[in-house]
């Protein structure tokens, strides 16, 4: 019973660990994060916002689901002008529960541009909002943390982040988010993994090429043939040389 119990959890562990999250933005665009748990912290020091993301975004853009699952909440009606003192920290948000018992909530959004109803089911990509800067922000951007429910040492359920893992292109191709890496949002074929400036990149860009049967045969002969030129001359070279 005990190794059944271990095997469950290490199987439930791993499932967790495999999950991919979808960029929370349409295809082609492009943008960076800003704060990741990682990198310099400004604003996320509780257990509910250790593992959140910032990205630089600016108003209007639309804001889709990066996995799929139910709405839990929504708040649309917080204001975002700079006379309007913030009410809470994330503003207007969406939250949205997975089938882990996860949630993701995407907050700071627009005012009145919630496209979505608590209780209803939206997939990956679906839209969800319009981003913003409602709540206590200084410039606009998208928030997003993906959180768990789990007991405290005094046995009260507490909110707590855990990290998510991006992907782009078809197959997928997964990336952590890191300060100062811009992602393009590319589903629909083959994508690079996004980069930050300080990645190393090659000077130029090189792919092998792709070579059908005769082709292969024909590059097999040609190098066969230089290899054979380079032992006759090196053969003729010695020979007159020794004259």
């Amino acid at each position: 019973m005990r190794v059944a119990c271990l095997a469950f959890i290490l199987w439930a562990a791993c499932a967790q660990a495999e999950v991919l999250y979808r960029l929370p933005w349409p295809e082609g665009l492009s943008f960076m994060f800003t704060q990741v748990p990682d990198g310099r912290i400004t604003t996320h020091f509780t257990k509910a916002t250790l593992n959140a993301i910032d990205i630089a975004m600016p108003v209007g853009i639309p804001v889709l689901a990066a996995r799929s699952g139910v709405v839990e909440a929504l708040e649309a009606g917080h204001r975002s002008g700079p006379e309007d003192e913030a009410l809470t920290y994330e503003g207007n948000f969406v939250r949205v529960r997975h089938e882990d018992g996860t949630a993701a909530t995407y907050a700071h959004l627009a005012p009145h541009e919630i496209a979505v109803a608590v209780g209803q089911h939206v997939h990956a990509g679906q839209l969800l909002a319009y981003s913003g800067a409602s709540g206590d922000v200084s410039q606009p951007h998208l928030h997003f943390v993906v959180t768990r429910i789990q007991k405290n040492a005094a046995g009260w359920p507490e909110e707590i982040s855990v990290p998510a893992q991006f992907y782009v292109g078809e197959p997928p191709v997964p990336f952590a988010p890191r300060a100062a890496l811009t992602a393009k949002a590319q589903y629909a074929g083959p994508a690079p993994a996004p980069r930050a400036p300080s990645d190393w990149q090659p000077l130029v860009s090189w792919k092998p090429a792709v070579l059908g049967p005769w082709a292969q045969a024909g590059a097999w002969a040609l190098l066969a043939a230089c290899f054979a030129g380079g032992i006759a001359g090196i053969a003729w070279f010695w020979r007159f040389s020794r004259k």
